[in-house]
């Protein structure tokens, strides 16, 4: 496993320990300006995780955007009620937008 393999494996295991089930989701149906952000923030990992010449530096420190990102959006979504039962629909959204891109 290289460097890079693990940072991003550990990244994505701890993430997922404090992940909340409809995070995505929420962020998608109510708060667009963060769910593209979310997307970008996957983008540039991807970017640094596949260029040979972007160093180890460069992808912990979009991961470490990555994390922060996550941290304040599972805050904000813990304290916004208004998601609830709209789980289902909006990942079937979700789901066709990101197929059709």
């Amino acid at each position: 496993m290289t460097d890079k393999e693990y940072i991003l494996q550990e990244t994505l295991r701890l993430l997922g320990e404090k992940y909340p089930i409809g995070l995505y989701e929420y962020l998608y149906k109510y708060r667009p300006d963060l769910y593209k952000q979310l997307l970008d923030l996957e983008d540039r990992i991807d970017q640094a995780y596949i260029n040979p010449n972007a160093s180890i530096d460069q992808l912990k420190a979009v991961l470490r955007e990555y994390w922060t990102f996550h941290i304040k959006a599972i805050q904000l979504f813990n304290t916004d009620n208004s998601f609830e039962n709209n789980l289902v629909e909006a990942r079937k959204e979700m789901l066709e937008e990101r197929v059709s891109i």
